[in-house]
């Protein structure tokens, strides 16, 4: 098997076996393990009902630790970090695998989504659409491999799903060295070129996903839009966004991130109309 779904188990979800469910019943086999640092009953019983190799991170639970634990867990050559509560359709690894096939340069690909609640029943939702048109350049191959297409699609917002992404592990390793000098450390983890790399390293929280596609579009290769719906982001109360939202995280890094893009008069112009996009999160 060449790609694993990396499951990020957390505490006790109560979405975590419909999520299991989704991603063992894909239409082609593909690898699935379950990485968490809040080992449980709930998340044993379920490694050993659907037979799921468990691993435990030890230490303080932590988002980014944790996301790199479950990327460091999966061999295979193509990754989907997967959130607890989400779901994937059938096909969707039939789908990453054909992109990926198709472009082996690719660094990595997405997929479009549906937002649903926590009863499963998709929401309607304008900056869906929004996302999808700001993605189209990665549509035509010509352009999906160039830094500033990569980069352009991210300058008015993320709008790159994380769930929905696989990642090509492989490419991302032999780049090990440009990645790092892009993260500007003074010194390489690995001078010798070997051993493994992070895949998230930000000291955002919310918009660690967005400055790891931002880092991760300097790389040579391409990231591939498959535009077909393939993924299922659950919007409840528990989620990381919505916690972001009550204590102001997201707008305080929503404007970091837009200044990597943009002067500070055109972020402010930005965020008086991309505050309205949160409405879609209440």
């Amino acid at each position: 098997m060449t790609h694993t779904f990396s499951i990020c188990a957390y505490q006790k979800s109560p979405y975590l076996e419909r999520c299991i469910r989704s991603v063992i019943n894909q239409s082609v086999p593909t690898k699935v393990i379950l990485c968490t640092s809040t080992p449980n009953d709930l998340i044993q019983k379920l490694a050993q009902k659907y037979q799921i190799p468990l691993f435990i991170r030890q230490g303080k639970s932590d988002i980014q630790a944790d996301w790199n634990y479950a990327w460091e867990q999966a061999d295979t050559e193509y990754v989907t970090i997967t959130h607890q509560d989400d779901m994937y359709h059938k096909d969707y690894a039939k789908e990453m695998l054909n992109a990926l096939n198709k472009h082996p340069d690719t660094i990595l690909a997405m997929t479009d989504y549906k937002i649903i609640n926590e009863y499963g029943k998709a929401r309607g939702d304008i900056s869906l659409l929004i996302k999808q048109i700001l993605k189209l350049p990665l549509k035509v191959p010509a352009l999906s491999d160039k830094r500033w297409t990569k980069t352009g699609v991210q300058a008015l917002g993320n709008a790159i799903c994380c769930p929905s992404v696989c990642y090509n592990k492989m490419r991302i390793q032999s780049q090990r060295r440009l990645l790092e000098e892009i993260r500007n450390q003074k010194e390489l983890s690995y001078p010798d070129g070997e051993g493994p790399v992070s895949l998230f390293q930000s000291d955002l929280k919310y918009a660690l996903d967005w400055e790891t596609f931002y880092q991760l579009a300097h790389l040579n290769g391409r990231f591939t839009y498959v535009s077909k719906v393939l993924f299922y982001y659950r919007m409840h109360e528990g989620t990381t966004t919505k916690k972001c939202l009550m204590d102001n995280r997201k707008t305080e890094e929503e404007i970091k991130m837009f200044r990597k893009f943009w002067p500070e008069w055109v972020v402010r112009g930005i965020m008086k109309v991309y505050r309205l996009s949160y409405r879609s999160y209440e």
